[in-house]
């Protein structure tokens, strides 16, 4: 976050810091959900910025993650 403050305010930190806890919370749920075992890569995006930025959260297909599997997880983090 600290590499944002610099177009954020305070209120928008918190705001983003609330949906980073938010799906981060749902992740072990829509992981198992998609049926994906082992290992798996998050990657987070931030879009656009300031009082709009949102966060957004990608499962990454692998090894272990189909596409079918990460759109399913993608989708239910980010819901």
């Amino acid at each position: 976050m600290s590499i944002l403050s610099g177009c954020l305010s305070a209120a928008d930190n918190d705001r983003l810091g609330a949906q980073l806890a938010a799906t981060d919370a749902r992740i072990p749920g829509c992981i198992d959900a998609a049926g994906i075992t082992g290992q798996y890569r998050v990657r987070t995006e931030f879009l656009g910025h300031g009082a709009g930025a949102i966060v957004l959260r990608t499962v990454q297909p692998g090894q272990n993650v189909t596409d079918r599997q990460a759109a399913q997880a993608t989708s239910c983090i980010n819901a």
